[in-house]
């Protein structure tokens, strides 16, 4: 989702802010999060090519955290977004932070 917000920060109102994301100060605020999220993962990729676990660890952590404030965050609005987008944008934060936790978690024995 990161590299479609980055380039179509509207779609957000698709799948997570509704009529929001038609405004300038939101696609702004949707495409630095997709910036986020893609320099996130690109960088968990680098280091995973490198096989380099340790920092491969810390940008998972790293991404983990974003996306735990980002449920956060929907969370907090939840009742102010179109329910079913407000469900989907908790599930897609809430997996995404799982995901990046289990990562991290298998990781850890590495000490490369």
């Amino acid at each position: 989702m990161g590299g479609g917000y980055l380039v179509r920060p509207r779609n957000a109102g698709r799948t997570w802010i509704g009529r929001a994301a038609r405004k300038p100060g939101a696609q702004v605020m949707v495409r630095s999060q997709g910036a986020r999220d893609v320099a996130l993962g690109l960088g968990a990729l680098w280091a995973l090519a490198r096989r380099r676990d340790g920092e491969a660890r810390a940008w998972m952590a790293a991404h983990a955290l974003a996306d735990a404030a980002d449920a956060a965050a929907t969370w907090t609005a939840f009742d102010d977004l179109p329910r079913r987008r407000g469900r989907f944008a908790l599930a897609m934060a809430g997996g995404s932070t799982a995901v990046a936790v289990l990562g991290v978690a298998g990781l850890r024995g590495s000490a490369r």
